[in-house]
């Protein structure tokens, strides 16, 4: 029975592959203003509060200029996916991956959430770089993990599923390229992300530290509606204490995505609760709603 089920997952997933790919680029805009709008209408509430915790700053106007561009972007990753070899782009400091991959040691490549996901790791693939990424186990959503992974495969690109502790460290000793998501929650290793305490994955920068393999950071910008794809190279520390290298190495990281989202809050995802505000948030909302009206009379 386990197999005619997953035999069947397996032709679905596959279906939906071809179906999404298929599908009109006017389409996709459709969806795009449906979906950004419910997003607003679900996790606005989370937006607002986190952009006013990372960029107390901002003024009301701007705050509302962010969300709403947010949701929109946000949206639009996701429905990048099906048609990511189709997506404009410049690769900008293409010498800084080849200089890193010419170590033979393979690299570390850390990237957040900004622009059509993997398109980096594809833009990579594409000039004979070789690449994984890695992505979830696909646990909740096993249907929904297994179009992805067909998406990818698509586009060249052979993803990795999380669970295997030591995969990170085999994909080095194979002299690849590895892309890894460093700004959604995590249980690894502690971090400051704009002054709240928090964790982010450490296993990465870790196993680089370990076998002396690089550190590349990995960002999109959008201008004139072509993503741009930035690389630069991290300077890891080496005290000769691990765990505390692996700290400050990682900290910096964080330091640069916050510069980088400060300078492009626009394109980054608001609406995920990275800052786990959901509760305080919605208590907040709650005593507001059952507070006695004051008496005007």
């Amino acid at each position: 029975m386990p197999m005619k089920l997953n035999c069947w997952k397996n032709v679905a997933a596959n279906y939906l592959v071809r179906l999404l790919t298929r599908i009109p680029k006017t389409a996709y805009s459709a969806f795009s203003l449906i979906f950004s709008y419910a997003l607003r209408l679900q996790k606005n509430h989370i937006a607002r509060a986190s952009i006013q915790q990372a960029l107390p700053y901002l003024c009301e106007k701007k705050i509302k200029q962010i969300i709403r561009q947010s949701a929109r972007h946000t949206v639009d990753y996701v429905l990048a996916l099906p048609q990511l070899d189709k997506q404009p782009y410049q690769l900008n400091h293409q010498d800084v991956l080849t200089q890193a991959l010419a170590e033979n040691k393979g690299a570390i490549i850390i990237s957040l959430h900004m622009g059509p996901p993997d398109l980096g790791t594809m833009a990579a693939t594409q000039i004979g770089i070789p690449t994984t990424t890695l992505i979830g186990a696909g646990k909740h959503s096993p249907l929904t993990h297994t179009v992805g992974k067909g998406l990818l495969k698509k586009v060249g690109i052979d993803p990795i599923a999380k669970g295997d502790p030591t995969v990170i460290f085999q994909l080095l000793k194979q002299k690849k390229a590895i892309f890894l998501y460093n700004d959604l929650r995590s249980r690894e290793m502690p971090v400051t992300f704009f002054g709240h305490e928090t964790q982010a994955p450490a296993s990465g920068i870790m196993t680089a530290q370990l076998l002396n393999a690089p550190v590349l950071f990995h960002y999109c910008t959008l201008e004139h509606n072509e993503w741009q794809l930035h690389f630069e190279r991290i300077e890891l520390s080496n005290s000769g204490n691990r765990k505390e290298d692996a700290q400050h190495n990682l900290q910096q990281i964080i330091h640069r995505m916050e510069q980088v989202i400060r300078e492009h809050p626009e394109l980054w995802i608001w609406h995920y609760d990275r800052f786990q505000l959901k509760k305080k948030v919605s208590r907040i909302k709650g005593l507001l709603l059952t507070q006695p009206k004051p008496d005007l009379s």
